[in-house]
């Protein structure tokens, strides 16, 4: 009995030391003068002027809120044992050293502004109902920002590791959701529908039995897919509805990792300008979407 309590012990303390190597650790460090507050899940940590804290165990995302027009939300992208060191400096400019360290600052920090300021060039190709320049203009476009993120190629593989499909996630949606932002302004349904199909059978079809939405890209991409369904070929799972609203005839293709997106923008918005709507839709995240 003595060797097998022993045993056990041992074998407890092996696994809280292996547990102790192969956690994320994340450093906070606060170079401004004033307190920032920061939220890691559930946990909530002041951290004053000019001091840092360790977090480990983080969770998908940190937000950073401070005195100065300073609210950032950000999500993490390393892998299990690795650490990363973010310093929030005194102009709220964020940088990033450790592992990982140029993923997460262009991801976080550059990676819409390139997004966003490529859609002019597809409105272009649009305008003239060109998909073949639209499809090279955006593909080559995406084989650059790979590049920035050391990666070949934007569809997943078996042989990824969860972090490398999860960047692959984050980059394929925004990019989407930028493309089909561009094509639907013109509102010419015939040339959506061709740029819908293509998009959506060389890069969604795979995804959509176990769609996800860990970002509000996703989100956004989805809606567009549902709003212009007759041009998809595919037919979308229905998915029982969280919580009813009047969106219901496109939340019930969302599954429930979307349809907390749909609460969640509502509530930043409503939040944004001072809405007391804005409680019903915080009490909805909490009650109905708070273990996700």
């Amino acid at each position: 009995m003595k060797q097998s309590f022993l045993g056990k012990r041992i074998v407890f303390i092996l696994l809280l030391y292996y547990s102790a190597l192969s956690s994320q650790k994340l450093t906070i460090i606060n170079n401004q003068t004033e307190s920032i507050t920061i939220k890691n899940s559930k946990e909530e940590v002041i951290i004053k002027g000019g001091n840092k804290r360790e977090f480990s165990n983080v969770v998908n995302r940190v937000s950073i809120n401070g005195t100065q027009d300073l609210d950032r939300l950000l999500t993490l992208y390393l892998e299990p044992n690795e650490k990363l060191i973010i310093t929030v400096q005194k102009d709220n400019k964020i940088t990033y050293t450790g592992d990982q360290a140029n993923v997460n600052e262009y991801l976080n920090e550059k990676l819409n502004v390139d997004t966003f300021g490529k859609m002019k060039d597809y409105l272009k190709a649009s305008e003239k109902k060109n998909l073949g320049s639209l499809k090279i203009t955006s593909e080559l476009f995406l084989a650059d920002v790979l590049k920035k993120v050391n990666l070949s190629s934007i569809v997943s593989s078996s042989e990824d590791s969860d972090l490398t499909k999860k960047i692959k996630n984050h980059i394929k949606y925004n990019w989407l959701y930028t493309v089909f932002s561009a094509i639907i302004s013109l509102k010419d349904k015939n040339f959506t529908s061709q740029v819908i199909t293509y998009y959506y059978k060389k890069y969604i079809d795979s995804d959509i039995t176990q769609y996800s939405c860990n970002g509000v890209f996703p989100y956004n991409v989805m809606v567009i897919l549902v709003k212009n369904k007759d041009a998809v070929p595919a037919q979308f799972p229905i998915y029982p509805i969280v919580e009813p609203t009047d969106s219901d005839s496109i939340n019930q293709y969302l599954p429930r990792s979307c349809q907390k997106f749909y609460f969640l923008e509502k509530y930043r918005y409503l939040n944004h300008i001072n809405d007391p709507k804005k409680d019903y839709y915080e009490k909805v995240l909490n009650e109905k979407f708070n273990d996700q």
